[in-house]
């Protein structure tokens, strides 16, 4: 009889320990969505500031790392290795999230990422209302994704995510996946449609299982003035029928490219603002980003929430120039008047066109060259423009676009050299005066 009810206690005690769960690791679900919280809310909130900035919308846009959280098909869009980390203080939890890209040139692009979500210690109460201890949680995801581009017009994606969740002795594992498509109808426009959660993951904590809910997500995005400019939109609903359509509306802006960029978005219950800065060196490139978000659904009573974020690009397929002297004289007669230019580029399909251009220090185009197929290996530039007239002296710039077969543009534009018009060269013979 003693064990008996020592056995009751004992189930009765789980069973709260498990609705303290629950309800915790549901609390930043359920100020989000306000729906109540449904299992897996971890997998469709948004990981880095970019998102969280646009509000949450990049289905249809997908075109750095997190295309794995949101549309993997995306991946095909990356040129180079691409690596993001973020971290989120999130009402008492901490959010962190790690990815990498790796773009390949035969075989399609791969991703990586890396979830974790978990608290500090939590008070318990036993079925008495006695304090029963602290306990910790934990959830966990980890992303595999491998993106091909069989067309010009379409991206495909799959994604195979391990999720894993702890809460005080209790620990559960589930394994599910995403599927995903990329259209590019037009090259300044993109849609995104995307399944998530097939078949699960499962998560079975002692006796009591959750299953995250299939969720489809479309999305769309436009990009204009030169991608200086992104306009980009989403709508977002699981098979539940308690919970409600999300849409998320999202922009962001490169008023001084590409080293300082701002985004805001909107969705049902936030709205939020981000700030981006980078410094590009051809093949690295380090980008900080920041996002805070408001929470206008609760009238503003949730605190504000503030995240940092890194990306870094490197290798990958890319196109730059060097050019040698980086100062000359187009003057006839000198040594120095001609610079050469040695173009170099790594792309992932035979070329079909190339334009290098020559700008001045005012972005006016002064000088172009042109063709079809591979560009050669070596250019010269005698310091006259289009029309044949010796060009100013100041620092002058080049940039360089590559079209593939498949129309994918590979481009970059950094400093060339510096012309300075001299005299000729000679003597200068001095007469003494009478």
């Amino acid at each position: 009889m003693v064990k008996s009810v020592r056995r009751k206690a004992l189930s009765v005690e789980r069973i709260i320990l498990f609705l303290l769960f629950t309800a915790y690791c549901s609390l930043p679900t359920i100020v989000e969505a306000q729906d109540g919280g449904v299992p897996g809310a971890l997998l469709n909130y948004g990981m880095t500031p970019r998102t969280i900035a646009m509000g949450k919308t990049f289905t249809g846009l997908a075109d750095d790392q997190e295309a794995v959280y949101f549309n993997p098909a995306g991946l095909v869009q990356l040129l180079s290795h691409n690596i993001k980390s973020s971290y989120l203080s999130l009402l008492g939890t901490q959010l962190g999230y790690l990815g990498y890209a790796l773009p390949t040139r035969k075989y399609g692009s791969l991703g990586f990422g890396l979830i974790y979500h978990g608290s500090g210690d939590v008070d318990s109460w036993d079925a008495s209302g006695n304090p029963f201890g602290t306990f910790k949680f934990y959830q966990g995801c980890f992303l595999f994704s491998y993106a091909y581009q069989p067309w010009r017009p379409l991206g495909v994606g799959i994604n195979v995510k391990v999720m894993a969740s702890k809460i005080a002795q209790y620990g559960a594992l589930g394994l599910g996946g995403d599927l995903g498509i990329l259209l590019f109808p037009r090259g300044n426009l993109t849609i995104g449609l995307t399944c998530q959660n097939i078949l699960g993951p499962k998560l079975t904590h002692d006796t009591q299982t959750d299953e995250v809910p299939i969720t489809f997500r479309g999305g769309v995005a436009l990009k204009l003035y030169r991608k200086r400019v992104i306009i980009a939109a989403d709508i977002v609903k699981n098979v539940l029928d308690y919970t409600a359509v999300d849409y998320h509306v999202g922009m962001e802006f490169i008023p001084i490219y590409p080293m300082v960029t701002l985004r805001g978005g909107i969705d049902r219950n936030h709205i939020g603002a981000g700030l981006g800065l980078k410094k590009d060196w051809n093949k690295f490139s380090v980008g900080l980003d920041y996002a805070i978000e408001l929470h206008y659904a609760s009238s503003y009573l949730v605190p504000l929430k503030h995240k940092m974020g890194i990306s870094v690009n490197f290798a990958g397929f890319r196109t730059w120039v060097e050019a040698s002297p980086k100062q000359f004289s187009p003057t006839p007669g000198r040594k120095e008047n001609i610079a050469w230019m040695d173009l170099h580029y790594n792309a992932k399909r035979p070329i079909e066109r190339w334009q290098l251009l020559i700008k001045n220090q005012y972005g006016e185009v002064v000088r172009t060259y042109a063709g079809w197929e591979a560009p050669p290996l070596r250019l010269s530039w005698d310091g006259l423009d289009d029309i044949g007239r010796v060009v100013a002296d100041g620092k002058y710039y080049y940039e360089m676009l590559l079209i593939d077969e498949m129309g994918e543009t590979l481009s970059f534009r950094d400093y060339l050299t510096r012309v300075a018009t001299l005299g000729p060269e000679g003597e200068i013979e001095f007469l003494p005066q009478e």
